[in-house]
């Protein structure tokens, strides 16, 4: 399996523009011949604080990618904002070759205002099974139970985290990597840019590949 991560740089409030830059790192990404994009975390709309308008764009969003997914036929992971009646979660999504939703997950680890997710799921692929998390899920120990239950081989992670000073250290790193070790899978993070960064984790937690930046990274297991 050979997969592209895709540190993406979204523009808040701007699905045009970033519907866009979309297409664009995607075509970058298939020069490669991957079997599998992953994006980052809402990298469609971005999110202001408490500004769930993107939400409404989540038919939309489904919709074009889906062309863009079946297509190419590939399979292609991101996350975007879904409205769901009176409740609004940041989501992320698997897209078969076929360019239908083939797996859902709703983000656990989010403050108020958001409404939260309540399970945790995985698809087999014919590479593998395959689950999503999101961001600061890695570090939510609900997600850890679900991920042992469900035993995937490779775990997903759409991310949007900037931190308060500014670029990535070799901390947080380290902590994405600790967080990979008790998954048991290799585990593909993706980051909005700036600060952007890709990496690869394996089972025991060590460090496969990374790229800085806005970097295209491309692991093949």
């Amino acid at each position: 399996m050979r997969v592209a991560l895709v540190p993406m740089h979204v523009e808040v409030g701007d699905f045009e523009r970033n519907y866009g830059e979309f297409v664009r790192r995607l075509d970058e990404a298939m020069a490669y011949s991957p079997d599998l994009v992953l994006f980052p975390e809402y990298c469609l709309t971005g999110f202001r604080t408490w500004d769930f308008s993107g939400a409404k764009l989540y038919d939309e969003i489904v919709r074009r990618v889906g062309t863009l997914v079946r297509e190419r036929g590939i399979y292609v992971a991101f996350g975007l904002l879904e409205p769901d009646g009176e409740c609004v979660y940041n989501s992320a999504v698997l897209m078969g070759r076929d360019g239908r939703v083939t797996l859902k997950h709703r983000k656990f680890q989010e403050p108020m205002r958001f409404c939260t997710g309540e399970e945790l799921g995985a698809v087999d692929t014919e590479f593998g099974r395959v689950s999503l998390v999101i961001c600061g899920d890695l570090y939510n120990d609900r997600i850890l139970k679900g991920l042992l239950r469900v035993r995937p081989d490779y775990v997903l992670v759409p991310m949007e985290y900037t931190p308060e000073y500014g670029q990535l250290n070799e901390g947080d790193v380290r902590a994405m990597a600790e967080r990979s070790r008790l998954f048991g899978a290799i585990t593909f993070v993706a980051n909005t840019f700036p600060p952007g960064g890709a990496w690869v984790f394996g089972r025991g937690g060590e460090v496969l590949a990374a790229s800085e930046g806005d970097g295209l990274l491309i692991y093949e297991v």
